[in-house]
């Protein structure tokens, strides 16, 4: 890369092959995604001005992203962002990168059609799934807990960014603290994988997702329990939760561990299919 003059599109060519060479399956995308951050433009503009010179110094900053990559740290921290339901949202190695998946429970509470008067979130991380609620008007009130105070950050930078000057956010520890206050609606996608299957994660998950948003470090189920346990005493009348989990392997121990109290279920698919937010509702 030294000595050549290199154009966009020689990027996106020489990129793409470079990471389809390590198995980096959506290799285009990423490079496109690269250099529209390094270029400031959109995707669309790569190949409108494909013949444009790349000037050295968003040469050196490709090249970092691309040894960034290859050594595995996910593209959404090398961008320090991540797209959540049409948004993009500030992330680091604090938060958890929001998936689509997560996207389900902003679905439901738009289906459902109701006015929220207070929710609760648990678990909030960069914040995005309290902030598309506050940007979509689906509760009057908004409460965002994280027991992290570095992920915490992250948050109010997106809620300043958004302008979500009305979300309070926390810093509670869920397991171990008390909630004194009830809502109409909780949401949460907390730690759910078994400590004994975090080494079966895709190794850029493994090594760079924070462990303590990823596990309980035990069976995943610490917070279903505890969400079983107080949920009666923390909602309203007529409110419910909706909680993800890690799929069709945990609905048996979902419905194991709520049977035991006066809840009903109801199991709502992900995009592709997978069960992944259980409906959480009082029946007393």
């Amino acid at each position: 890369m030294n000595d050549k003059i290199w154009r966009t599109i020689d990027l996106i060519n020489w990129g793409h092959q470079y990471f389809l060479s390590h198995q980096i399956s959506n290799a285009k995308l990423e490079i496109e995604w690269l250099l529209c951050d390094i270029l400031k433009c959109k995707r669309i503009d790569l190949y409108v001005d494909f013949e444009q010179p790349v000037m050295k110094n968003q040469l050196h900053i490709f090249k970092k992203y691309i040894k960034r990559r290859i050594k595995g740290e996910p593209f959404q921290y090398i961008l320090g962002k991540a797209d959540f339901y049409g948004n993009d949202f500030l992330v680091n190695d604090n938060v958890l990168i929001p998936r689509p998946e997560t996207e389900t429970i902003i679905d439901l509470l738009e289906k459902k059609n109701i006015n929220i008067n207070k929710i609760l979130e648990i678990g909030t991380g960069s914040g995005c799934i309290s902030i598309t609620i506050f940007l979509k008007k689906l509760a009057n009130s908004i409460i965002a807990t994280d027991i992290s105070k570095d992920a915490l950050g992250v948050a109010k930078k997106n809620a300043i960014f958004y302008g979500a000057n009305t979300i309070d956010f926390k810093i509670h520890d869920f397991l171990s603290t008390d909630i004194h206050s009830t809502y109409d609606c909780i949401v949460s996608n907390p730690p759910y994988i078994k400590k004994d299957e975090i080494n079966n994660l895709q190794s850029e998950v493994r090594k760079h997702e924070p462990q303590i948003a990823l596990t309980d470090q035990k069976d995943g189920m610490s917070f279903y329990r505890r969400f079983a346990d107080i949920g009666m005493s923390i909602l309203n009348k007529n409110g419910f939760m909706l909680l993800e989990f890690g799929g069709a392997s945990q609905v048996d121990e979902i419905v194991n561990i709520f049977q035991k109290h006066p809840y009903k279920l109801e199991f709502y698919n992900d995009l592709q299919g997978d069960p992944r937010i259980v409906e959480v509702k009082l029946t007393v």
